[in-house]
């Protein structure tokens, strides 16, 4: 199923194309939001407004994208053990990100000695992040969704098992079709969406924030970076895949995530340009849904940096077992951080409220350079699903090669 024509339709030129368009909007942005500040930061609601669009639109692509990944799995002979290497490989991940996070956190030491003026801190969050985490609603909507995948899951499981497995099986890759059409369309837009987002974040917030805040923003650039060329380099080395390549194969997705500091912008455009690489079609739609819930890398190293800001901002003195506690703490927390722009920092929230230990009175300072780190969060997050994706597979050739020479 080639999902985004390249060469016959007006969109998929216009498709091929969108690099140069998204450039031309980042520029745009940037001198609307440097020039016409006021103008730019009522352009925020446009932003805002497409990617509540995009978000409808993608939860149930990742719900039919898995219901079909699960019943395509069951062809494989290997089914079983694909399944339990998946898990292994995003806990194993995920594990490792939080720690590299408190490894940077403890020894650059971001929040000591910051200088900050706690009085000229803005106290007030949009009513976004305004959600009661203890309340039955507020957790639905933290948890929406691992909430969707674990019906998609069951409603797989039971697809796979019932007689009319064939027939929904073409439904489901029918639905697939349309809601990528759909959202084939909606990418026109995106430059103009991208325009919005830069000019507003330039006009709110800024060069300027970024100076008391500087550390903890590299901090976080910095982890992230040893992440995917160290951690994940040395993965896709062990598994025979060319890291610099595979990431230039990828360039458009990675440069959307960036504009759009969200990396499920790049959801539907991943498994057609993977598939072309040779990478297998029945794992990739297994694989890479549940990576978007289960394998957020960046959203782990992020959120284990800032906690350690708050650690040394107010000079909270943790054991071991707290650090611990803390650990398992983002590791489930972490999987809320699949969204819109800024569902990082509302798991930070989360995080901080089922931790007890740090308080929460300042977080508003965090928020003003949130944006800025965002779009390492996104980035890393995409990156560390594609690779996801691409082991897997090449973990099933390995074990394929293996019984054919046996």
């Amino acid at each position: 199923m080639n999902l985004f024509d390249t060469k016959k339709t007006f969109t998929g030129r216009y498709l091929k194309n969108l690099t140069f368009y998204v450039f031309a909007a980042i520029l745009g942005g940037v001198l609307t939001g440097h020039y016409a500040p006021e103008v730019s930061i009522k352009l925020g609601t446009v932003s805002r407004y497409f990617f509540m669009v995009l978000e409808m639109l993608i939860l149930p692509i990742i719900f039919m994208a898995i219901m079909y990944g699960i019943c395509q799995l069951s062809g494989i002979r290997n089914a079983r053990s694909i399944v339990w290497k998946t898990i292994l490989y995003f806990l194993t991940i995920s594990s490792i990100a939080i720690v590299l996070g408190f490894v940077f956190g403890v020894a650059v030491k971001p929040g000591a000695d910051t200088g900050i003026d706690i009085s000229r801190i803005s106290k007030s969050l949009p009513r976004t992040f305004e959600i009661n985490d203890t309340s039955l609603s507020g957790r639905l909507y933290l948890n929406r969704h691992g909430i969707f995948l674990i019906i998609s899951i069951v409603a797989g499981i039971l697809m796979n098992l019932s007689k009319g497995r064939e027939k929904f099986l073409d439904i489901l890759d029918r639905g697939l079709k349309i809601f990528y059409t759909v959202i084939k369309y909606l990418y026109i837009i995106l430059p103009a969406v991208i325009f919005c987002n830069i000019a507003y974040g330039i006009a709110v917030y800024g060069i300027h924030t970024l100076l008391p805040l500087s550390k903890v923003l590299a901090t976080v650039y910095l982890a992230d970076i040893v992440f995917i060329f160290g951690i994940l380099g040395a993965v896709a080395y062990l598994f025979k895949i060319r890291l610099w390549k595979f990431l230039l194969d990828l360039k458009e997705e990675i440069i959307l995530v960036i504009t759009t500091s969200s990396s499920k912008t790049a959801f539907p455009l991943i498994f057609d340009k993977m598939e072309s690489e040779g990478y297998s079609r029945k794992i990739l739609r297994f694989v890479i849904p549940l990576g978007y819930n289960f394998n957020l890398s960046g959203a782990c190293i992020y959120l284990s940096v800032t906690c350690c800001f708050l650690i040394q901002f107010y000079n909270i003195s943790l054991t071991i077992s707290d650090y611990l506690w803390l650990f398992l703490i983002i590791s489930v927390t972490s999987k809320t951080a699949s969204g819109v722009p800024g569902s990082g920092f509302l798991a930070l929230i989360f995080t901080l409220n089922r931790f007890g230990k740090i308080p929460l009175t300042d977080i508003a300072l965090l928020y003003s350079v949130d944006r800025f780190m965002n779009e390492a969060r996104s980035v890393t997050n995409f990156i560390s699903i594609a690779i996801s994706g691409a082991v897997i597979s090449k973990m099933n050739q390995n074990q394929k090669d293996k019984i054919r020479s046996a």
